[in-house]
């Protein structure tokens, strides 16, 4: 989409708070990722970015979904993130974070925080960060207006600060999100995030940034920047007419497509007054098929919404105030200062239990339950037979020769370590309790079982534990390796 954007005069910027102020986008990517590997499913960033903007449908599109809902991923995912960010609250900022926030501040520049999770869980982080205070507004993911891409929440979010969308700055990170600030016509710094800027995004956004210091960069030195100077260079200005720039930008572009550095200047100075053209002769808007796709999903939504959406936006610009705005829904403000001075409702609680579920489970009892007497068979089994072929061929294993002596050697030495353990246990107990038996008198034999069936049996505890113990270090390799493929 093309439209004029620029810098000047800029009364509000929204910002997400997944991704923009902290780094939770990147945190919740590992930690589904992970869940996905476990259930022998690969996402890649591009797809979660993808879903980003609703909470309630962000997972519903991959395969995971089946087995769970998105409200059960939700919960798991968001309480263990929270858990850690109380752990590490400095780790979770993003780089420039405090800086962008103290210069909004210091310009006089109102912020507004867009979440597209639970506000109180938002509330919560800004809290935890000490970044609260900074904050004029907050809106969440869990109103009653329509998620991202629909632009409803930017829209009710300028209603309530009284700004119009050419007085706002949009800082977007992800797709749905620039695609709602397009469709209003605001103007955007693109936030690399999970993702960096495609060429999809060049046009759509005022500039690109690489973290919170190069937005404050762009506030403090884009009105300089300007693309009048290139103009007699390159033969592009805003006199021409649209026909006109387009054969002289393909034309640019096909003689410096060996020079990244000119390419890039022939692609700013184009979009710069291409924009300047539309916004004078009055061109139509130009979709690009990216934001066709967000469009037409959204106008097939029922009407009633429309009107659910225009009824909450009418009552609160009914009930603005000059105070710290927090949210959608005004009906949960009570509860919400109640969480802030921490005064925690029944209603939360009861939520923080539900949020207790945990749904990664890989086994559940009955399945390692069945596991271990899998194990039990396998092992008792393999056990057995070995017996077999050493009464079979005892008289080749004790008899001359040097492989004899070897396969001889390493079975006395596999016997011995395998009942040694059993010989400290029984013989340190008895030393401690007489009542309990020791090692020789337990192999002595008994009516039910010979001393050679109770050594078998001992050797095939030995093996379990063994086994277990591999299991255990197996997993403990295999989690470190995930998380440095996450770093």
């Amino acid at each position: 989409m093309f439209y004029k954007q620029t810098v000047n005069n800029i009364k509000v910027v929204i910002i997400p708070l997944d991704g923009g102020l902290l780094d939770l986008n990147r945190l919740r990517f590992n930690y589904f990722k992970r869940i996905c590997k476990k259930h022998n499913y690969n996402i890649t960033k591009k797809e979660f970015e993808d879903s980003l903007g609703n909470m309630k449908t962000m997972y519903q599109q991959f395969p995971i979904s089946k087995n769970y809902s998105s409200e059960e991923i939700n919960n798991v995912i968001e309480r263990d993130l929270f858990e850690y960010a109380k752990l590490k609250p400095d780790a979770i900022k993003k780089e420039g974070t405090e800086e962008l926030l103290h210069f909004f501040n210091q310009r006089k520049i109102k912020v507004a925080v867009l979440s597209t999770h639970k506000i109180k869980s938002a509330i919560r982080y800004l809290q935890l960060t000490k970044l609260y205070n900074q904050i004029d507004f907050i809106i969440g993911g869990d109103s009653e207006l329509p998620g991202l891409p629909d632009p409803a929440v930017l829209t009710t979010t300028l209603e309530q600060l009284d700004c119009q969308p050419s007085e706002a700055m949009l800082v977007a990170n992800f797709p749905s999100l620039l695609s709602a600030g397009n469709q209003i016509l605001m103007n955007v710094i693109y936030l690399n995030d999970l993702c960096s800027a495609n060429e999809t995004v060049i046009p759509r956004v005022f500039k690109i940034a690489k973290n919170n210091f190069d937005v404050i960069n762009v506030f403090l030195f884009s009105p300089y920047d300007t693309m009048e100077i290139y103009s007699p260079l390159l033969g592009m200005s805003k006199d021409m007419d649209l026909e006109t720039l387009n054969q002289t930008y393909h034309h640019l572009l096909e003689e410096y497509k060996n020079d990244e550095q000119l390419i890039e200047l022939v692609r700013d100075t184009y979009h710069y007054f291409l924009g300047q053209i539309v916004s004078e002769d009055d061109y139509p808007i130009i979709e690009p098929s990216f934001f066709k796709e967000y469009s037409n999903n959204e106008s097939n939504k029922d009407s009633s919404i429309n009107k659910k959406n225009n009824d909450l936006s009418s009552l609160l610009k009914n009930q603005k105030n000059t105070k710290t705005s927090i949210g959608t829904d005004l009906n949960e403000v009570n509860n919400l200062i109640d969480q802030i001075n921490g005064n925690v409702s029944n209603e939360n609680i009861e939520e923080n239990k539900q949020e207790k579920l945990q749904i990664e489970k890989e086994k559940t009892i009955g399945s390692k339950l069945a596991d271990f007497g899998y194990t039990l068979i396998i092992d008792a089994l393999v056990s057995f037979i070995a017996l077999l072929l050493y009464v079979g061929f005892e008289d080749f294993i004790n008899g001359p020769g040097i492989g004899a002596s070897i396969v001889s050697k390493i079975i006395e030495l596999y016997i011995t370590i395998a009942l040694a353990p059993f010989k400290l246990i029984f013989n340190g107990l008895n030393s401690l309790i007489n009542l309990v038996p020791d090692y020789s008198t337990i192999t002595a034999g008994n009516q039910f079982l010979s001393t050679l069936a109770i050594e078998l049996l001992f050797a095939i505890i030995f093996n379990i534990i063994i086994i277990y113990i591999c299991k255990l270090v197996y997993r403990l390799i295999k989690n470190i390796g995930v998380e440095n493929e996450d770093n």
